[in-house]
This record gives C-alpha cells, structure tokens and sequence, in this order.
C-alpha cells in the first residue's frame, strides 16, 4: 500500500455505514412506488421479457432464468434469486401472481419448491402492462454491475402494482409492509381521481374496502381504523381465520379450515398448535358469541402475530396487528 489516508474511525465508519445503508434501501430491501417492484423482481421480469417468455410462449427451465439473471444483472446467490422468482408464481403469496410458473412451486403447508433444475416458467399476462414504451425509451436506463448490459431503472408499469400486490421489506432504519388490494376496486378509484381531480379520502374508500389477502379471511377492521390507516400510512388490523364445521357419519364434527394464514408463510405449526390445545381438554370457539360466560368475561383470544401465537390483549399491548385464530374457553 502506497498510500495511506488518516482520519478518525468513528468518521469513517459512519460515512461507510450511510453508503451501505443508501445502497440497501435503494438497491435491496425496499420497492420503488413506481412499479411496486425489488430490483431482484425487476431484474428478473425484465430478463424474462429478454428472454420472450410472454404468456403465450413455452415455458422455459428456471435454471436457465436464474442464470440469465445473475450473469446479467443481479450478481448475488442463485438460490435468493430463485426464492424471488417462486414467490411470484405462489398464488398463496402474491395476489396476483407475476410468474406463471410449471413444476412445483411449494405450498402453503410449508414444502419447498422443487430445485430450479425442475421447474419451468413464463410471464404472466399480467406483466404485459409493464413494459409499456419500454422499447421507446420510456424509462431510463442504466449499466449493469459490469457495464456490459443495460437494465431498466423501473419498469413503465401502467398499474398501480405497489397497492395490488403489497410489498414487504426491512432495510437500515427503514421498513416497509403495504398488504395487497383488490385490482378491480383500486382501477374503479383511479378513474375517480382522474374524473375528479380532488377527491376525498372519503369517497375513495367508499369504493376501496380495505386489503384484499390472497388467503382470504375476514379483515377486523371498523371505518375510523380504516380511515385513519389510509390517512397516516400506517396501522394494524385482525385477520379473522375462516373454517366450516362438517357433520361426519358417525355423528361427530370435522372443522374444515378455509383460510388462516398470509404473507406465505407456513400454517402446518399454527393448525398444530391448535390440536395440542384442543386436545389438552380446553373448548375451542370460532366465535365469542357462542362461549359461555366466565368469571364476568370470555375466554383467551389466541392471535397469531409476527411474534408467534399471543392472547389478542398482548397484541394490542404490543401494539402489533395479528390474525384472530379462535377464542379458548
């Protein structure tokens, strides 16, 4: 080394952490509002698109993808970027799916999708609104790691795709968790806006009801919290599980759980959970109506949180929002 440069370390240090802290936000963890993508999402549908995979041509190995991908324009793991590309495809993870992928994908319980050498995918027709102008130059571009290609700084998406498929990421002093909406709903509040340039939050979200989960379940939410979540940017709310009850030939009962989790993750420990309970001798309730009265008040609401299963009173000390799994008497 010929050169040596003096400074303090606590400078250098905090200048060093706001690079990386910059490069996380922008180049990683969070979506641009533009087109409601990652980079490594936008990389890999802009390299699909390369690829001509449209709809309406075959599927191609997802190996060939993920290598497209990390040669051209995302030089991390194959096995992140093909995490990235599955979750596109699970129709249990995006409310509507990008991807249109062949093979197996995982599911809800939990089982992992088969290796990128199995699979095969293509662009869904949905992604047809995202390159809109692309080829007249309507977004900017960029060089990529190498400087030997070109990528798109965002995509020209002419949907509103940040609000209809949600996004979640954590970066350095900064987060972010937008659930998904009905496509329908937010297209029918956009022609008002456009009709009536100033529009109340009111009368948007007379037409807006509220997320709309690719799992389903009942949202608790009343109109103020409504309100006030899409006034502030920010807020919580219950996901009430959804089940039926079935009457089998011998005379007993069989639940038939219809909707319980979101965001992907795996349900399998939060039904098991429930049978332990269940099984330990204490009655289990969909509905507090139905519980009987003890000692002036009703039984446990089990919530299921990002912090695991908790009473719903803990959530709200907690100040985080869960999914009302069912009421223990």
């Amino acid at each position: 080394m010929n050169k040596i440069i003096e400074s303090n370390l606590d400078t250098i240090l905090s200048e060093k952490y706001l690079s990386y802290a910059i490069s996380t936000i922008v180049s990683r963890s969070l979506p641009d509002v533009r087109d409601g993508l990652k980079p490594v999402h936008r990389r890999i549908i802009y390299s699909m698109y390369q690829l001509k995979l449209f709809k309406s041509s075959s599927y191609k190995k997802c190996a060939r993808i993920v290598g497209d991908v990390m040669g051209k324009f995302h030089p991390h793991g194959d096995q992140a970027i093909y995490d990235s590309l599955v979750r596109m495809a699970q129709d249990f993870s995006t409310r509507i799916t990008l991807v249109d992928g062949q093979g197996n994908f995982g599911n809800i319980d939990g089982d992992n999708p088969a290796a990128m050498r199995y699979t095969e995918a293509r662009l869904q027709d949905y992604t047809n609104y995202f390159f809109d102008g692309i080829e007249e130059n309507s977004v900017d571009f960029k060089d990529n790691y190498d400087g030997q290609n070109l990528e798109p700084v965002v995509l020209p998406s002419q949907l509103p795709n940040i609000l209809i498929n949600g996004a979640m990421g954590i970066a350095v002093g900064m987060a972010t968790n937008i659930p998904p909406h009905n496509i329908v709903e937010l297209i029918d509040a956009l022609k008002l806006i456009i009709k009536k340039d100033k529009a109340s939050l009111t009368e948007i979200l007379k037409i807006i009801n509220g997320p709309d989960l690719p799992t389903g379940g009942e949202i608790i939410l009343d109109s103020n919290e409504k309100k006030q979540i899409y006034k502030n940017g920010k807020g919580s709310f219950n996901i009430n599980a959804k089940y039926q009850i079935e009457e089998l030939k011998n005379g007993l009962k069989s639940s038939l759980l219809l909707s319980l989790t979101y965001t992907g993750k795996n349900r399998t420990p939060k039904i098991t959970k429930i049978q332990r309970i269940s099984k330990s001798g204490r009655r289990i309730y969909s509905n507090h109506k139905d519980m009987p009265r003890v000692l002036g008040g009703f039984g446990l609401a089990i919530v299921s949180t990002s912090r695991g299963l908790m009473t719903d009173q803990q959530a709200r000390d907690a100040g985080i929002g869960g999914e009302l799994l069912c009421y223990i008497w």
